[in-house]
């Protein structure tokens, strides 16, 4: 016991201090981490949203975190956390009621301890993501009352909306803006595309595609109406050996709207230039009318344009030399005849001619039912695929035929 008593007495003031020394550690340990307080916005994030579906509405943030955390971490931010949210479980449904997530909340600070957060769980409303083609109107609002109109050309004339199945079903059109001031100057711009429901309120988080849309409108104090006949605008040629074998187009006439001054000068309506140059097949191309400024079209100004390309055909004169064919099957007689030469015309497309050769050609003259005397025989050419015999001139060529004498063999 005496032994015990002196170890406990030994150095007592230095085992003291060392008690002190580490209470006072420690209570500065416990101390520095106290729970805090931080107040701020900590956004959402969605994960595992199923496919083909979309957020009714936004999520709110997560605006207070208590914490505990060693005091040489610094100020926290939003930057310190973050939220999220499993939507994997979640089922999308048109008009559906609201599902209740719970929210997890992550330090990414190290040495931040999360102790309690809000809110802690947040209502969810998926809904499927839907599509539909709707038309687009314009809306001029109040027209001053000495303009006239014109009809409007919008270009595309029909869009696709899509998002929420709940908010597609409450649009009820698809509007571009196009404010006519008094200025009276024609309009022809890109404005954006707005969705909105049957009272014209906006229909929120809509995607239109695309989202703005060319509109032209004539604006004139006098305003005149012309039909005028349309006319392909065709640039350039066909490649060598090919040409234009036709050309149709629809509709065939179109009404044009104006200031009267410019419309009383048009006597027809161009397309917009079809380019040709170098073609061997047909072509079909669906194109505008152009048409000079302030000039508006009734109705749709596209039209359709067909061109017939075929092959460029001619004919060509060749200088081809006569044969005699089945000599000697009939009698044996010696033949003359008073032409060597004859001229042949041949029709084909203008490529196939020019590259024929001269030297294949011969005409014919088919002697094997003559007998001896003279006789008036018809010439025939053959030629080659693709290629027609227009004339022969002359058509026949006069043969005499005369029976050979036998030349008497040495006695």
């Amino acid at each position: 016991m005496k032994r015990a008593a002196d170890f406990l007495i030994r150095n007592w003031p230095l085992k003291v201090g060392a008690i002190l020394f580490a209470t006072v550690l420690y209570s500065g340990l416990v101390l520095g981490q106290n729970v805090r307080t931080w107040t701020g916005t900590v956004p959402i994030d969605v994960l595992f949203q199923p496919a083909g579906s979309t957020l009714l509405t936004d999520l709110e943030p997560v605006t207070e975190v208590r914490y505990r955390a060693p005091l040489d971490v610094g100020v926290v931010s939003p930057n310190s956390f973050r939220a999220t949210v499993d939507l994997s479980r979640v089922a999308a449904t048109t008009g559906g009621p609201p599902s209740v997530v719970p929210i997890i909340l992550v330090a990414l600070v190290p040495g931040i301890q999360i102790v309690d957060f809000q809110p802690q769980e947040v209502q969810v409303r998926l809904d499927p993501v839907t599509t539909r083609t709707m038309p687009v109107n314009v809306d001029v609002g109040t027209v001053p009352t000495d303009l006239n109109l014109g009809p409007e050309q919008i270009d595309p004339s029909s869009v696709t909306v899509s998002g929420a199945s709940t908010r597609v079903d409450q649009v009820a059109d698809v509007i571009a803006h196009v404010p006519i001031d008094a200025s009276a100057l024609n309009v022809d711009r890109d404005v954006d595309l707005v969705a909105v429901d049957s009272n014209g309120n906006l229909v929120p988080n809509i995607e239109i595609t695309p989202e703005r849309a060319r509109v032209r409108i004539a604006v004139a104090r006098v305003l005149a109406n012309r039909t005028l006949p349309l006319v392909p605008q065709l640039l350039g040629e066909p490649a060598a050996g090919y040409r234009i074998a036709g050309v149709a187009i629809s509709p065939l006439i179109v009404t044009v709207s104006g200031e009267e001054s410019t419309i009383t000068q048009l006597e027809t309506a161009l397309t917009e230039p079809i380019d040709i140059t170098g073609r061997t097949d047909d072509l079909e191309a669906t194109v505008r009318v152009a048409l000079p400024p302030g000039v508006s079209v009734s109705g749709s100004d596209t039209v359709r344009v067909m061109v017939t390309i075929d092959e460029d055909t001619g004919s060509r004169t060749f200088s081809v030399g006569v044969r005699l064919e089945g000599h000697g099957i009939g009698c044996q007689c010696v033949y003359e005849f008073d032409k060597q030469v004859v001229e042949v015309t041949l029709g084909g497309a203008v490529i196939d001619l020019g590259a024929l050769d001269p030297f294949s050609l011969v005409a014919i003259a088919d002697v094997s039912t003559l007998g001896p005397g003279s006789h008036l025989v018809p010439l025939s050419v053959l030629p080659p695929a693709g290629i027609e015999v227009l004339d022969i001139t002359p058509l026949q060529v006069n043969v005499n035929a005369e029976v050979s004498t036998p030349v008497p063999g040495p006695t």
